[in-house]
């Protein structure tokens, strides 16, 4: 089935862009829980490309998610307030979203195991992953929206959290934050404990796309969505012209470069995304229908990323590919595998959502029966 792009009242590119990250994530996840080493060779030109696209990977999925929080609210705000049903419906999504990404990460598979479990295992539970990032931002967004109310004040204000984070990041890494802090908020402040996202500077991609969205509906209104890619494109390109370039051709550099608080680093990852968004948003006017399976899954990107990752490094509760294979495949047996994994988790999520469109008992009660499932595992198994 194809879906047409006009009269359409989600945004498309948002979709799609979503649907791409996720996919890009499951490739990059697979080929770095299961391809043999030997391939990992720095000096490969297809590698490094490998390796600068995995690095973009979190900021578009993270760029995307703000701007389609902001979106999402905003249509429900009537006279310039959220309604006491939206406000409970996006509290409980964040503390979903929270509960999903601890449980993925959980140390043991029931309660009386926790209370026998070696700190070491406890020290991992902490590392930040994207879901919790994603939720704790997500809360700040919340509180946000409860001050600013307009659209102006959100772009404005959203602008400079999402630069504070992103320029503010060499200096919080220059802090032994789990020499002063307890373990738990040293792993939201730098990867040094081993988190994946911490808040720096990863939050600030966040916010930047809420800042995007505010003014994405300002041109709406205007009637210049059109014109969006054009924007996007001449936003990238400045933004590579004076970070990636003096980075990477003329070899600046300057004080606290280094891994993810680099701000040639996040700066230059910013200018990618926009140009990709700018490229596919191009692409996207001059397509009149695209197969319906592509913003679908964009739709679904929480469900896709949950299963891929179960699937490749398991959980409590049973092992993953990782933990069969290790890094020992070759480039064909891992090659197949992310094929499996793309077309069974996009098939996963379609029906999904046909489910959801049809409004059946499955679609309504399964949630409330996978609750039901694993608190009986936590408690008995």
């Amino acid at each position: 089935m194809e879906q047409t792009l006009k009269n359409n009242k989600r945004i498309i590119l948002l979709d799609v862009m979503r649907a791409w990250a996720v996919f890009m994530m499951i490739q990059g996840h697979t080929i770095d829980a299961l391809l043999s080493k030997s391939y990992y060779n720095s000096d490969s030109l297809l590698f490094s490309i490998w390796q600068i696209n995995r690095g973009l990977t979190a900021p578009i999925f993270l760029f995307g998610s703000g701007f389609a929080y902001v979106i999402a609210t905003f249509r429900k705000m009537d006279e310039g307030r959220l309604p006491k049903a939206v406000v409970f419906k996006r509290l409980r999504w964040i503390g979903v979203l929270f509960l999903i990404g601890s449980l993925m990460h959980l140390p043991a598979g029931t309660l009386a195991d926790m209370f026998t479990l070696q700190a070491e295992r406890w020290h991992r539970f902490f590392h930040v992953d994207v879901l919790r990032l994603m939720a704790v931002t997500l809360l700040g967004m919340f509180a946000l929206f409860m001050l600013v109310r307009t659209r102006t004040r959100l772009f404005s204000t959203a602008l400079g959290i999402g630069l504070f984070f992103l320029l503010v990041a060499p200096v919080v890494y220059t802090i032994d934050w789990a020499a002063h802090t307890p373990l738990w908020f040293a792993a939201w402040m730098t990867t040094a404990t081993g988190s994946w996202f911490p808040v720096f500077p990863f939050s600030g991609f966040m916010f930047l796309g809420a800042a995007a969205a505010a003014l994405y509906m300002r041109w709406q209104e205007e009637g210049r969505t059109a014109r969006l890619p054009l924007y996007y494109g001449i936003a990238g390109a400045v933004l590579l012209l004076a970070f990636h370039v003096p980075r990477e051709i003329l070899e600046w550099s300057i004080t606290f470069k280094g891994g993810s608080s680099s701000i040639w680093l996040s700066f230059s990852r910013l200018g990618w995304v926009l140009l990709l968004w700018s490229m596919i948003g191009a692409l996207l006017q001059r397509t009149q229908r695209i197969p319906e399976v592509i913003p679908v899954a964009g739709q679904h990107t929480l469900f896709i990323y949950v299963s891929h990752i179960v699937a490749l490094y398991g959980s409590a509760w049973m092992p993953g590919l990782r933990q069969t294979f290790g890094k020992t495949l070759e480039i064909e047996p891992v090659l197949i595998i992310i094929a499996i994994l793309l077309t069974g988790t996009t098939l996963a999520a379609y029906w999904m959502h046909t489910q959801k469109l049809q409004k059946t008992m499955v679609y309504r009660y399964l949630p409330y029966a996978a609750m039901v499932v694993l608190a009986t595992v936590l408690l008995f198994a």
